[in-house]
């Protein structure tokens, strides 16, 4: 992790973690107690409340917000709330839910310290001067529906690093990728040059789906992430 002084932005420092060094966090946080032995879906909700020492709420939430997290003044997870318009009943919307939790679980775990200092006159000005998704005056982040998207790590954003952060929490969160090989042994073959295992193409379309189905996730969520670690150019796996 490094912090620097933000040049521009609602925060006055910036953090960067690089994609790896996100990876890592989440599969720390989750610990022996939230990474099963088998693939199988990670259970994220109660992983927040247990690891954060916070509440999940379920309510309706403003302005198309679609999750949120709050922080106490100390930094630490006040709660986290999921908007109830997100469930429809079907089985996308309870995974979408589950993606919207592994989203605000990177914002509990990178972005509390960001809220030590808000009170400042800098940060309001600056919050009512650009377009951002930060309520200082209620320490919390407002995710919408453009927020909220699982990302690889080198996917263009638009400037609000604490959301492509978040966002490649879901990855990290929900398919941690010593599993997502494990789920895969069957389908995978080793390079003939490096030997490392690759995902043939023509197995591409079965490995999404079937990951999305092992883990509970969107396929979009199991494509992007499998495109990171078998990029489908090369073949070269990520370590």
């Amino acid at each position: 992790m490094k912090t620097f002084r933000a040049q521009r932005g609602p925060f006055e420092k910036q953090v960067y973690f690089s994609a790896d060094e996100i990876d890592q966090m989440c599969l720390v946080a989750l610990g022996e107690e939230f990474v099963p032995k088998e693939p199988e879906p990670i259970r994220i909700e109660r992983f927040i409340e247990k690891h954060f020492k916070c509440r999940i709420i379920y309510e309706i939430l403003p302005d198309g917000v679609l999750g949120c997290t709050a922080f106490n003044k100390d930094g630490s997870v006040k709660a986290v709330f999921i908007s109830t318009t997100i469930d429809d009943g079907h089985i996308s919307s309870e995974r979408r839910i589950r993606a919207t939790l592994a989203h605000e679980g990177g914002h509990c775990l990178m972005h509390g310290s960001l809220f030590l200092d808000s009170r400042t006159e800098r940060f309001l000005t600056a919050q009512t001067t650009q377009r951002s998704n930060i309520d200082f005056s209620q320490q919390r982040i407002l995710c919408r529906p453009k927020d909220i998207n699982a990302t690889s790590s080198g996917k263009r954003y638009d400037g609000r690093w604490w959301e492509w952060q978040a966002n490649r929490a879901i990855g990290g969160f929900l398919l941690p990728k010593s599993l997502v090989r494990l789920s895969l042994a069957k389908l995978l073959q080793a390079s003939p040059v490096t030997e490392s295992p690759v995902l043939p193409a023509r197995e591409r379309e079965r490995a999404e789906k079937f990951v999305a189905e092992k883990f509970d996730v969107n396929p979009a969520v199991a494509r992007i992430r499998l495109a990171e670690m078998y990029p489908p150019q090369t073949g070269q796996l990520e370590f």
